[in-house]
C-alpha cells in the first residue's frame, strides 16, 4: 500500500512542516527492513516517490519523512566547522544547544519518526509496520537510513549513533562553503556504530552544491577504504563499490535550481530512459539491498 500520512494526524502537537510523509509497503516478499528516507533542504516527501516505490518493489517498507528542513545546516553553520553536529542534534531531538533552532514539542525529527511509525501501525495493520518498533522506540537494526543532500547528514548521524542495516548518503557534505573545510564531527567516522561496510556515498561529478574535491574528501572520510566506481562505466553491482559517482544529465522534467545535485534522488530531475523509467534504478537497488562481501 502506498499513501500519504499527515504529520499532524500522527501527532496533534505538530504545527509546522506539515507536508505529509510518504509511505510504501512491500510489494514483493517482505524483507523485514524499513528504508527511512530523509529529503534534502526544502524537499517534500512526495518528491522522492520513485525511490520509495522502488524500495517497496524490492520487498522493503519505506517511509519518506517530512521534517524541519527549510534551512541547510551548511548555511546555519557558516564558517564554523564545529557547529554542524550541535545543529543536527538540535533538529534531531528538539534540544537547543545552539540557540538557533528552538523546535516546539513534537517537531523534532525523532518525535516525528516515532509518531509516524505508531500511526502506520494503526493505519496499515496488515503491513507489518509494528516490526520496526522495539521497547517503545525504533528498532534501528531493521532500519536502512537513506538521505539526500541535507538529509544525508541525518542518515550519517544515525550511522554514527546506531547500528543500522545500512546507511546511504546521496549528494551530501557537511562543510564550510567559504573554504571547503569538512565539519569537525566527521573526524573519527571510521568508528561509527554502523560498520563501514554497510555505508554508501553517492555523488554527481558536476554537483552544483558539492564541489568534486569536497565530495571526494567526504567519501574518503565517511566510507574509508571503499572502492569507488562510476555508474556509467561499470555494470551493477559496480564491482561492489560503495562510493558511486555519476555524470548523467538530469531529466529537466521540471527544472530546479540545482539539477545535477537533485538528479541523484528527486523524481523531477532523475535521469530517464526513453520509456520514462529511471536510469539510476540499478544504482538505487544496489544501495537499497546490495551486500558488500
Amino acid at each position: 500500500m502506498k499513501g500519504l500520512l499527515s504529520p499532524k494526524s500522527a501527532d496533534p502537537r505538530v504545527q509546522g512542516w506539515t507536508s505529509p510523509h510518504y509511505h510504501v509497503g512491500p510489494e514483493a516478499s517482505p524483507q523485514g527492513i524499513l528504508v527511512l528516507v530523509f529529503p534534502g533542504t526544502g524537499g517534500k516527501p512526495r518528491d522522492y516517490r520513485e525511490l520509495a516505490d522502488q524500495a517497496g518493489a524490492l520487498g522493503l517498507h519505506c517511509l519518506v519523512l517530512g521534517y524541519p528542513n527549510d534551512e541547510s545546516v551548511n548555511h546555519l553553520a557558516g564558517d564554523d566547522p564545529a557547529s554542524h553536529l550541535a545543529l543536527r542534534l538540535d533538529h534531531w531531538d528538539g534540544g537547543d544547544r545552539t540557540g538557533r533552532v528552538g523546535l516546539a514539542a513534537g517537531e523534532s525529527i525523532s518525535e516525528r519518526l516515532l509518531a509516524a511509525l505508531r500511526a502506520l501501525v494503526g493505519k496499515c495493520p496488515d503491513e507489518g509496520w509494528d516490526r520496526y518498533l522495539l521497547d517503545g522506540g525504533p528498532d534501528w537494526s531493521r532500519i536502512a537510513a537513506i538521505g539526500h543532500s541535507l538529509g544525508g547528514g541525518y542518515a550519517a548521524l544515525l550511522a554514527r549513533e546506531r547500528a543500522l542495516d545500512r546507511c546511504a548518503m546521496l549528494g551530501w557534505a557537511d562543510f564550510c562553503r567559504a573554504d571547503g573545510r569538512l565539519a569537525d564531527w566527521l573526524d573519527g567516522a571510521s568508528d561509527w556504530k554502523t560498520p563501514v561496510e554497510r555505508r554508501f556515498w553517492v555523488g554527481h561529478e558536476r554537483d552544483e552544491m558539492v564541489p568534486r574535491a569536497v565530495g571526494e574528501a567526504m567519501a574518503s572520510v565517511v566510507v574509508p577504504g571503499a572502492r569507488a566506481a562510476n555508474v556509467e562505466s561499470e555494470d551493477p553491482p559496480y564491482g561492489r563499490a560503495r562510493v558511486l559517482w555519476t555524470d548523467l544529465d538530469p531529466s529537466g522534467e521540471w527544472p530546479t535550481g540545482q539539477p545535477r545535485h537533485n538528479s541523484l534522488a528527486l523524481d523531477v530531475e532523475t535521469p530517464r530512459w526513453p520509456d520514462g523509467s529511471c536510469v539510476l534504478a540499478d544504482l538505487w537497488t544496489w544501495i537499497l539491498v546490495g551486500r558488500h562481501r
